[in-house]
Parts: structure tokens; C-alpha cells; sequence
């Protein structure tokens, strides 16, 4: 994808964002559960793929409260599939559920919504994070994100190599002032990364 239209393509992927969490019902049916959150690149602008990202937040996470919901969702024209994973008795605990819909323009989406207790010892970073890029953010640097999003991307389709974290190509952007592959290795190369990363702009 060439630079010029990669805000516009953001853009374009936002707006439709909303409309299919709307069409999924998703905030609605995940409502009865829990306190939703739309957090990620949906959130602050940043979309180069058809990706969504939720956390719901509830007191004790139950597998069959969120397979309810994920069963009333599926039943949408267009969901492809659903995958579910147990990862409560980590350090980052919480019940995670992978939905694939299939648009009407041939457009296949993914969601990553996760169910975690507001007893998480990192409960609401994403959100706060989120928030942090929304003030943050100008027309230069999310042109610049998006042009070093979609080069690395690029580069993993390519070559088979692992697709950088979101996180760490914008704190490379804006903290290290990176705005292409070679300076985002070099970068990454100097700067220690952690699991969990907890960089905020």
C-alpha cells in the first residue's frame, strides 16, 4: 500500500468499525455482563488492518457468561468463526474469546475481546493507554504511525517474519522519533523490550 492514502484507509476502516460492532451487537451483548471497552487502533485511529479490540471488565470472570454471549453474536450472517481461550491462571488473567466475520465487501474482520476481572493487576492500562494516544496524536504522527505500521507489515508478509507489537512501533514513533524499518530496528535493537509492555505517550 502506497503512503498517500493510508490515513484515509484508517479512516475508512474506523467508520466501518463502528459499523460492524454495531451489526455484531457486540457492546450490547457484552454489556450484560460487564463494564465494555473499545480499546486498541479502533480506538485512536490507527488501523492499517480490520481489527478490533474489546476488555470487559467483570468482578469474576465466568467461561460460560462469555460463551453465552459469543453464542448470541455468532448467530450474525457473516461470522466465520469463533476460538476461545482459558488464560486465568496466569500472571495476566483473563478468559479471551477470537470472533472472524466476513463482510459484505468480501472483507474478513477480527475481534479480541477479552474478559478479565477489575482485580487485574493491570485493569484499565489499555484504556488509559488509548486515551493517552487520543490526546496525543496530530495529522503528522499518525501519518508517520501508519506509514511505519504498514512498512513493517509489509515486511512480515513478505519475509515470514514476527509483526511488531502495536505498542512498540508507536512508542518507537513517537518517544524515538523512528519513521522507517531501518530506524525501527535500530531501535528496537537498543531499547529493552518487556512482555507486558506499560509505555504510555
Amino acid at each position: 500500500m502506497s503512503a498517500a492514502p493510508l490515513p484515509s484507509h484508517a479512516e475508512r476502516l474506523r467508520r466501518r468499525s463502528e459499523v460492524i460492532i454495531e451489526r455484531l451487537r457486540v457492546r450490547d451483548c457484552w454489556a450484560r455482563v460487564g463494564d465494555v471497552r473499545l480499546v486498541g487502533s479502533a480506538r485512536f485511529g490507527l488501523m492499517i488492518s480490520p481489527n478490533i479490540d474489546f476488555e470487559v471488565y467483570v468482578e469474576r470472570p465466568e467461561v460460560a457468561a462469555g460463551a453465552a454471549v459469543m453464542r448470541e453474536i455468532a448467530t450474525t450472517p457473516g461470522v466465520t468463526g469463533v476460538i476461545h481461550h482459558d488464560f486465568m491462571n496466569t500472571d495476566d488473567p483473563g478468559l479471551y474469546w477470537r470472533l472472524d466475520y466476513r463482510d459484505e465487501h468480501d472483507e474478513l474482520w477480527d475481534f479480541d475481546i477479552w474478559l478479565v476481572p477489575f482485580s487485574h493487576p493491570r485493569a484499565g492500562m489499555a484504556e488509559a493507554f488509548a486515551e493517552a494516544m487520543v490526546r496525543t496524536l496530530t495529522d503528522q504522527s499518525r501519518e508517520r504511525i501508519l506509514r511505519l505500521k504498514d512498512e513493517l507489515s509489509q515486511r512480515a508478509k513478505h519475509t515470514g517474519a514476527q509483526r511488531p507489537r502495536g505498542i512498540d512501533i508507536y512508542r518507537a514513533a513517537l518517544e524515538g522519533g523512528v519513521r522507517d524499518v531501518t530506524g525501527f530496528d535500530a531501535w528496537r535493537a537498543a531499547t529493552p523490550m518487556s512482555e507486558l509492555e506499560t509505555w504510555r505517550p
